[in-house]
């Protein structure tokens, strides 16, 4: 008889799923494995006999960290490390792009409100929640964890900006944490197999490696990314706009007006460059 559970953790070819009463340790099918959506951490799966039969339709997925159905990207941002707005970009159309919802948090509030009112300036419009916490103090936890109740959430952002630090403040859990580099102000990553990690029903992702390089986004779609641009976008002359130099581009129109905040229009267009010469790079192989 098939069973249905979760998969909430993959290591070693091994399959660990989560039903309603136990975790059982299972394996796949070779056709599943083989194919190019595969299985992912997150994944609502069937199996019978210890063995992965089928998975079932996902609401959303992430190829790099491959995790699905997702209820909530949290993008954590602090100072140190220097805050990455282009990487933040990024991340944004990633979620925006995938179907993802996502909220912003901003970590060590207790020493640095420079960078708190950097990111509010910027993402205000852009995003519906950004979230100002002390993962040392405890500053902020508790609106913060009443909002994660209920979902199934994957951090991400820099290493060593505290995201390990705040799953441990909403755990109570003492988990590995990264030190800074002196010499790179980078943190060494801690993190190394995905897995969904539960506690008063926050149900959180712990995947390793989540940064800019894991980031594909296609030259089509990116335009349509960015949440404040679409109550103008649907206004330009051309519905294919790239949202640059078109004429009647009612989204440039908004960024000269001061409508769209103006470092982050201007990170489109050079997040835009670079991903259409990589696109153009791509077609030449």
């Amino acid at each position: 008889m098939l069973i249905l559970g979760q998969i909430i953790k993959i290591h070693s070819g091994k399959y660990f799923v989560k039903t309603e009463s136990e975790i059982i340790e299972c394996s796949a099918k070779g056709a599943l494995k083989i194919k190019s959506d595969g299985i992912f951490t997150g994944d609502f799966v069937e199996f019978e006999n210890g063995v992965v039969k089928s998975v079932k339709t996902r609401k959303n997925r992430l190829i790099r960290p491959s995790v699905a159905n997702v209820d909530c990207m949290v993008i954590v941002v602090a100072n140190p490390p220097e805050p990455d707005l282009y990487l933040f970009d990024k991340l944004i159309s990633t979620a925006h792009i995938y179907d993802i919802p996502f909220s912003i948090v901003v970590n060590k509030v207790d020493f640095d409100l420079k960078t708190a009112n950097i990111i509010k300036e910027n993402y205000k419009d852009a995003v519906e929640n950004i979230f100002f916490v002390s993962a040392k103090t405890g500053e902020g936890f508790e609106e913060l964890s009443n909002f994660l109740k209920g979902k199934l959430v994957v951090f991400s952002g820099q290493s060593a900006v505290g995201k390990t630090s705040i799953v441990n403040r909403l755990f109570g859990e003492s988990k590995r944490t990264g030190e800074v580099s002196v010499k790179t102000q980078k943190g060494k990553q801690t993190t190394t197999v995905s897995e969904i990690t539960e506690r008063d029903g926050i149900r959180v992702i712990d995947t390793p490696g989540f940064t800019a390089m894991d980031i594909d986004i296609e030259e089509d779609v990116f335009p349509w990314s960015y949440p404040e641009f679409s109550k103008y976008s649907g206004e330009c002359k051309f519905a294919d706009c790239r949202h640059l130099k078109e004429p009647d581009c009612m989204v440039r129109k908004a960024y000269e007006n001061g409508l769209i905040n103006k470092d982050r229009y201007k990170r489109y267009c050079e997040i835009y460059k670079e991903i259409k010469e990589k696109d153009r790079y791509d077609k030449k192989r």
